[in-house]
């Protein structure tokens, strides 16, 4: 079996209101109130980046939450890591609810 050529990002890792142990992967200070899908669909497009979406997909400690449904098949940029991706994320979805 290969490596994966993509990371997955889950709605859950950029929600403020879920504990770290429970997903979050920002900083809750950077993280995002209830985070929806089109948020983050429309970041990842702001930022250039390739991607799948799966609306239906839910995140495995999370999979009875309705709202919390989707992740994200962001393919791999050299110097980039899946963190500091879920950071750009974050940002560019706080700044879109300001209305940057």
């Amino acid at each position: 079996m290969g490596r994966k050529n993509y990371w997955v990002v889950w709605l859950i890792n950029l929600d403020s209101s879920v504990s770290r142990g429970g997903g979050r992967v920002v900083p809750r200070s950077l993280a995002v109130d209830n985070p929806t899908f089109e948020e983050v669909l429309r970041a990842l497009d702001s930022l250039g980046l390739k991607y799948e979406a799966h609306p239906e997909k839910r995140h495995p400690r999370h999979w009875f939450e309705e709202g919390k449904a989707g992740c994200f098949y962001v393919y791999k940029v050299e110097g980039l890591n899946r963190r500091r991706v879920i950071r750009q994320l974050a940002q560019v979805v706080r700044s879109l609810r300001r209305g940057g």
